[in-house]
């Protein structure tokens, strides 16, 4: 049976001596994969409840070879980006204005595009800090930075393995006492997802749907929705779900490559339902063109066509800026759009439903933590109460605002995770 690291705390550690075992535990690890076997190690990590991974455990590969995969070793994928915000080419602190906004890097709609791809594996990503995670040489991430790392991947509802630096580790492993305190905040952090990570294993709300496939032209899509807040449920373009139309307002069909018939068919069910269905697929002899449907408006880059109960929208060309091209699919939801943030800077917000079937809203903050200013946050639907959770304080009670067919809440001194459960 293969391994499952979905909800453990996972370290790389290249040193082997029983003597680290204490780090691992105020770090919050729950299983270490070490580059070298020692048994006295292993016996410690045991006493200590550490599971220790052995060298046909796990198998680091990129997403390219995922279907190659055999065994039943866990599969981390190293293919990721170092989690954080900055202006370019700019020194001063992260902010957003009228018209510069930060430049956010984080891996969420990875972990969704894993999930709509290949739903046996658990989604873990394992890169490290470095050049292929975009980080500059003379640049080393803040050990700090490993707590937003994990809060990436779990928000998203996978996981990250934590890969240190060298001079990181032997801070660590000197009793440097600033690098122990940001040890024991991640630590802290650690176990509060472990606590809570059914918050964190539901699907996002199907509001704005976007059908994914192998390849990077869906994932750069579904990338760019994740950033502008358009928390779409991805689907793998092979099985579309069944229409939905109380549920899901925008299906977007865009760079896709030209569907089955069968798969046609259950593509555009969704617009004849009462959704609006989105394409790039252009020319006279696109895959939808065979239901005749009359244009009921034309624009210079898109047209609408009436379909049934809905509509379906067909751009003139491929998609060329995935980021303007989320924020038309954001306005074609309207109302249903499933999160609304404002004064967001670099927070990026998921909705989904938890086991007991009432919405959650997960928001993460790539920028400097603990900023003083409130967000305000809109969801769908009408709610009587909210409850904010955190990983360095205690539920907080937050007043709820009835905003038309939306609820309003403001969320205070974001530092890197909120989570507000509403009922």
């Amino acid at each position: 049976m293969a391994v499952d690291l979905s909800s453990e705390i996972i370290l790389r550690w290249d040193k082997s001596s029983p003597w680290h075992v204490p780090l691992f535990k105020s770090g919050g690890i729950t299983a270490l994969w070490p580059d070298e076997q020692n048994d006295a190690m292993e016996r410690a990590c045991a006493a200590a409840g550490i599971s220790v991974l052995g060298p046909h455990d796990v198998q680091l590969i990129s997403p390219a070879h995922l279907d190659d995969a055999t065994g039943d070793a866990a599969i981390v994928i190293k293919d990721g980006v170092w989690s954080g915000a900055s202006m370019p080419e700019r020194e001063e602190p992260v902010t957003a204005g009228a018209t510069a906004r930060p430049w956010v890097n984080a891996n969420g709609y990875r972990i969704g595009y894993l999930h709509a791809l290949y739903p046996g594996r658990p989604p873990i990503l394992g890169y490290s800090p470095d050049s292929e995670a975009g980080l500059k040489p003379d640049k080393p991430p803040a050990l700090a930075s490993l707590e937003l790392a994990l809060i990436d991947a779990w928000a998203a509802g996978g996981n990250y393995v934590l890969t240190l630096t060298p001079e990181h580790r032997q801070e660590l492993l000197s009793g440097k006492p600033e690098a122990l305190a940001v040890w024991r905040r991640l630590g802290r952090t650690a176990r509060w997802l472990r606590e809570n990570a059914a918050l964190f294993r539901q699907p996002t709300h199907p509001n704005i749907t976007l059908l994914v496939e192998r390849g990077d032209t869906t994932a750069e899509l579904a990338n760019l929705m994740y950033r502008q807040n358009a928390s779409p449920r991805l689907v793998n373009a092979a099985i579309p779900p069944a229409p939905d139309p109380l549920h899901c307002a925008v299906l977007v069909a865009a760079g896709i490559r030209s569907p089955s018939a069968s798969v046609a068919d259950r593509i555009l069910a969704h617009a004849e339902a009462g959704a609006t269905v989105v394409t790039d697929a252009a020319g006279d002899d696109a895959w939808w063109r065979y239901k005749g449907w009359k244009p009921a408006r034309a624009f210079e880059d898109r047209t609408f066509f009436k379909a049934g109960r809905g509509r379906l929208v067909a751009y003139a060309e491929k998609i060329q800026d995935p980021g303007d091209f989320a924020f038309d699919v954001i306005d074609l939801a309207g109302t249903n759009r499933p999160v609304r943030l404002w004064d967001n800077g670099a927070v990026i917000a998921l909705t989904a439903s938890n086991e007991d079937g009432k919405d959650v809203l997960r928001a993460v903050n790539y920028g400097p933590p603990f900023r003083a200013t409130e967000i305000l946050a809109q969801v769908p639907g009408h709610f009587s109460s909210a409850h904010l959770l955190r990983p360095e304080a205690p539920p907080l009670s937050l007043k709820v605002a009835l905003r038309g067919p939306n609820t309003e809440v403001a969320i205070p001194a974001l530092n890197l995770l909120a989570v507000i459960a509403f009922a």
